[in-house]
């Protein structure tokens, strides 16, 4: 099957989700220590992390998972483009000034634009209405990371060239179901790259951060970071039973205080901590008593414990440009033009219902 151009999976203008992913070049060990030459490069996953807290400061489009390993790196994302249309024309232009401040800025460090500045961008509408649409883009969310971190790296290692394999890849999740497959496999990142051995260790996945942010973690762990462990930058992980539509956030973290999943963070850990330990064939077993009813309720067969471990476990290969039901893939497929989406069948074991 060809592939989808990137304009049919993100359509400008409809809200979304996302699973991006970014390898670096050659598949090299530049976001970590490379066991060749030795080298040490874990410092640039935390400028990953301080390039992200910025982006969700700014663009309109919230992180719900994100995981950074040796040689890439996955994101969920996002998208409030109706958020966007109800932002006034200062706001937009703030918001575009952190982030494109027209001269280079590698040290981390970002500050407030002048109000003359923000005011000099506002005036000009037709470009107002342009960043308007891309604050809400994942590509654009995703070119303002990966060049910045190039950048930055390039200029550490006194070199030149490509830093990144090429374009991100991206999937378009088309319901909570799939989200909560695709964000298992984000967070299980760590695990299934042999870094760590539990969600309270793998520090550069989502959960991590989550789980220190509600004093989850061992106290070791909580002793050994020089700051506080906050999770204000990512998406809330739980939705309110009352909570519709688009939910502006309280603070300035973030753009949206709206949840991702019907499921608390305890009952979350617990099931991805079951999926982790039984990732090995021979270990395979039937879902837990306890955890079959949470994964009911999301619309997934708990009778088909083995498919749904493998589709955590391979996730971009078994979904490739769409994940979710199979009503909504074929709904997708039709839209596309396109006779079936890639996925269908594992779609049919996974989950039920429409």
């Amino acid at each position: 099957m060809p592939a989808c151009a990137r304009k049919e999976i993100i359509r400008q203008g409809i809200p979304g989700i996302f699973h991006c992913a970014n390898r670096c070049v050659r598949r090299a060990f530049l976001l970590g220590k490379d066991p060749l030459t030795g080298k040490d490069h874990n410092h640039r996953r935390a400028w990953v992390l301080e390039r992200i807290k910025l982006l969700v400061a700014s663009f309109v489009i919230d992180v719900g998972f994100k995981a950074v390993l040796s040689n890439h790196l996955h994101l969920v994302l996002r998208t409030f483009p109706r958020l966007a249309k109800r932002m006034g024309t200062q706001e937009i232009a703030r918001r575009w000034l952190r982030v494109f401040t027209g001269k280079q800025v590698l040290d981390g460090n970002w500050t407030e634009p002048s109000q003359q500045d923000v005011e000099k961008l506002a005036k000009d509408k037709e470009k107002i209405q342009t960043i308007r649409g891309r604050l809400s883009n994942p590509s654009w969310f995703m070119a303002a990371l990966a060049e910045h971190v190039a950048r930055r790296a390039n200029k550490e290692d006194q070199c030149r060239g490509r830093f990144w394999q090429g374009r991100f890849s991206c999937r378009e999740i088309t319901d909570e179901s799939s989200l909560l497959i695709c964000g298992m496999y984000v967070d299980l990142n760590q695990i299934r790259a042999g870094e760590t051995l539990t969600p309270e260790q793998s520090q550069h996945c989502s959960v991590f951060y989550r789980l220190g942010a509600e004093n989850l973690l061992p106290a070791s762990v909580r002793r050994a970071s020089a700051k506080p462990i906050t999770d204000e930058w990512l998406a809330p992980l739980t939705i309110p039973a009352n909570q519709l539509g688009d939910v502006p956030s309280t603070t300035t973290h973030r753009v949206s205080d709206k949840g991702l999943l019907s499921m608390t963070l305890k009952e979350y850990v617990k099931l991805l901590d079951w999926v982790g330990r039984v990732r090995t064939a021979e270990k395979k077993g039937a879902i837990p008593a306890d955890l079959a009813p949470i994964l009911e309720r999301l619309g997934i067969n708990s009778n088909a414990s083995e498919s749904f471990v493998e589709t955590v476990e391979n996730f971009p290969d078994v979904f490739r440009r769409v994940a979710g039901k199979v009503a909504k893939m074929k709904e997708r497929a039709k839209e596309l033009g396109r006779k079936c989406l890639h996925g269908v069948t594992a779609a049919a074991k996974v989950f039920v219902g429409n």
